[in-house]
């Protein structure tokens, strides 16, 4: 026997820290939206038992605020010792948080978050979730990503959430419906007059097409994964843009369809399910006109552009990206997108309305909002362009393996470094592949290191971004075309356009003859991590020990895979067996080895911290069973920026070069002599590749 399970979480308001006020908005909606999800569950035979509902709404009178606590209470009534396996679990959250703009990583602020120093990582929610055996996860996050400028969501503590007992997290069928999937906002709606709640406009749509008030969601009479997806992904965007809004969510759902909703058993009305505001009165939409003469779009783009005044008192003097992640030099005008002067247009309106015109404060917060978020993402694809532009400079490699863009390279290492070549753009060194993945600490002229893993048969280039990131691309000697390859997927991952949908043309390019891309199968892993796609992971890290190469830190962190130390210290992978799977349609023609079974093996692990700025979300809170993979990492997590490769401040990255007892190397000058490559380390201390029996 199986069943259906329901579990979703409304957050309306959060708990200010101690003697300051509430910064963010009171999201009423948040929690109507979960209990509507909630309650078509319960309605649709799930069972009382299959249901919980945990939100903050009020309890005659009193503050209920949502809690890990309550939330694993509510997790261990969901899943009791000898129940019948879950086949489809619907976890909802409706509330505050973060959606990155690197791969759409999310987080989730339950009530104490604040005040507790911590955020939920939502995809070590469902982890642990996975340790149950359930079947399919339909996963609905409307996380808005609204904060004050003074509070760094990235810097709360990213934890699981919860503790579910198990040990080895099985391969589900996954349905990913989220409201951002680039960094943008999310939105409620609201009527303030009326004195009604709000309404989510994600959430909200997702509510009405699952009590089937959407008709678009129903075909054939039934609506499913797929078509509440294809709904949903339509009906929030035209729902937004009722609203002068702009919500554009990822609605990815598994290719094998499960039904939600037989329209042949109708269900009794929804059950407070509160209606559209409307929208010449929506609190966060855009202004009617106002009286009086208004400048053109064009017009006023240039002058916000060129005009200093008129740029502050429509945008305000704290106008910036610091909740984006982007480091922008003093000197550098942050410029609105073309793309986005209506919305300009339409702040330049409401500027001009008088001043007590109705909930004004709060609808030019909104649009002040999304022109600086439409800023971020255009300069990350402006600095993307340059980054890919730059990285194409690099010819013929030669010798070196390791290409570092700029001049004043200096480098922490075990073995010896063979300096080449030094020009006004990179410079060109010779550092030895160790079998077992120790990194090089690659100090850059800031004074920040990023961590580099030179692999055999493989060159790697390290380049700075204009906003401050760094990003690292690996080439093969004598194959151009797959360098050029690889640029794209920086260029992607560097801009913030990396879709999780696109999965499998990515990984059709991860290996190549006897060698596979380390940075090609570190992005890879992050968007099948997007999905729950362990198995892919975890595939991906047997092709690099196949091939007789460490397995990339993040591939190994992101598979859910246990890691042990050999007698030295050095961490050793645990890579399980993998079924073969089928393709998406759109990989039809994808190669066999991102479809086919592996079997199990040991493997080395390339690095010791995480490659991707994103990965150290994941160092905090470790299962005990890849604990040892992250131990010494965690103290060092907020000083880390999310955006790009990882770049290490001068301090962490010495401490962390003493725990891995890497040295300077010594920067020869060009007319010596190059000190000697030390010899590889012998091939009898890799790990067995050999199947377990």
């Amino acid at each position: 026997m199986t069943r259906r399970t329901c579990l979703t979480i409304g957050v309306s308001t959060l708990t200010p820290l101690p003697n300051q006020t509430l910064r963010f908005a009171y999201l009423d909606g948040a929690v109507l939206a979960a209990r509507s999800i909630g309650d078509w569950a319960l309605r649709s035979g799930f069972g009382a038992d299959n249901v919980r509902i945990v939100d903050d709404g009020p309890i005659d009178g009193q503050g209920n605020p949502v809690t890990r606590e309550r939330v694993q209470q509510a997790v261990d009534e969901l899943f009791p010792s000898g129940a019948e396996v879950v086949e489809q679990l619907i976890l909802a959250f409706c509330g505050h948080g973060l959606t990155d703009a690197n791969i759409g990583s999310i987080s989730w602020l339950f009530s104490d978050s604040l005040r507790q120093k911590y955020r939920v990582l939502a995809d070590s929610f469902y982890t642990e979730l996975l340790l149950h055996g359930v079947q399919r996860i339909t996963l609905i996050t409307d996380a808005c990503r609204e904060a004050p400028k003074s509070l760094d969501l990235t810097r709360l503590d990213a934890v699981r959430g919860i503790v579910v007992q198990g040990t080895q997290v099985e391969n589900p069928r996954f349905d990913r419906l989220a409201a951002c999937q680039d960094g943008q906002l999310g939105y409620m709606v609201s009527e303030p007059m009326s004195g009604a709640p709000g309404k989510c406009v994600f959430s909200g749509v997702i509510a009405d097409a699952l009590w089937g008030i959407e008709p678009t969601a129903i075909s054939n009479g039934l609506i499913t994964t797929a078509t509440l997806g294809m709904c949903v992904r339509s009906r929030t965007t035209e729902r937004a843009k009722e609203y002068r809004l702009k919500l554009n969510p990822q609605c990815l759902v598994d290719p094998e369809p499960a039904v939600l909703y037989n329209t042949a058993q109708p269900l009794p009305g929804p059950a407070g399910l509160q209606p559209w505001p409307a929208a010449g009165n929506a609190a966060t939409m855009g202004p009617s006109p106002a009286a009086g003469p208004v400048d053109s779009a064009e017009h006023n783009l240039e002058r916000v552009h060129s005009d200093a005044a008129f740029r502050q008192r429509m945008l305000g003097a704290d106008f910036g990206l610091k909740q984006h992640d982007l480091t922008v030099p003093a000197d550098q005008m942050i410029t609105i997108p073309d793309s986005s002067k209506e919305l300009l247009q339409d702040l330049v309106v409401l500027r001009q309305q008088s001043p007590r015109f109705p909930e004004k404060k709060q609808k030019v917060k909104a649009l002040v909002q999304q022109l600086e978020a439409d800023a971020a993402a255009d300069m990350r694809k402006s600095a993307a362009t340059e980054v890919r532009r730059r990285m194409k400079q690099i010819g013929d490699p030669g010798k070196a393996n390791l290409i570092v863009y700029g001049e004043g390279a200096k480098l922490l290492s075990r073995a010896p470094i063979e300096r080449l070549d030094s020009t006004s753009l990179f410079e060109t060194f010779r550092a030895t592949s160790d079998p077992q993945g120790m990194p090089v600490l690659v100090e850059l002229a800031d004074g920040t290191f990023t961590p580099v893993v030179p692999y055999a048969g493989q060159y790697a280039v390290v380049m700075p971004s204009p906003l401050g990131d760094i990003f690292q691309a690996y080439g093969m000697p004598k194959a151009p075309d797959r360098y050029l390859a690889m640029l794209g997927a920086i260029d992607d991952f560097a801009a913030g356009r990396l879709q999780a949908e696109d999965i499998d043309q990515f990984a059709a390019g991860v290996c190549h003859k006897k060698h596979a891309d380390p940075m090609l199968g570190v992005i890879c892993a992050y968007l099948y991590r997007a999905v729950a796609d362990y198995d892919s992971i975890r595939r991906l890290a047997y092709f690099y020990a196949a091939q007789g190469q460490p397995v990339p830190f993040d591939i190994a962190l992101l598979g859910a895979m246990r890691v042990t130390l050999e007698p030295d210290g050095t961490p050793q992978l645990q890579i399980p067996a993998v079924k073969a799977r089928a393709l998406r349609p759109k990989a039809a023609k994808a190669p066999d080895y991102i479809r086919r079974a592996t079997p199990a093996v040991q493997a080395w692990i390339g690095g010791r911290c995480p490659w991707l700025g994103l990965g150290w979300d994941y160092v905090n809170d470790p299962r005990p069973e890849w604990a040892a993979l992250v131990d010494g990492l965690a103290e060092h997590a907020k000083t880390v920026r999310h955006s790009g490769s990882t770049v290490l401040p001068g301090k962490v990255a010495r401490k962390l070069a003493k725990a891995w007892r890497l040295q300077a190397s010594a920067r020869e000058d060009l007319t010596r002599p190059a000190v000697a490559r030390q010899a590889p380390a012998k091939e009898t201390n890799r790990p067995s590749q050999r199947s377990e029996q």
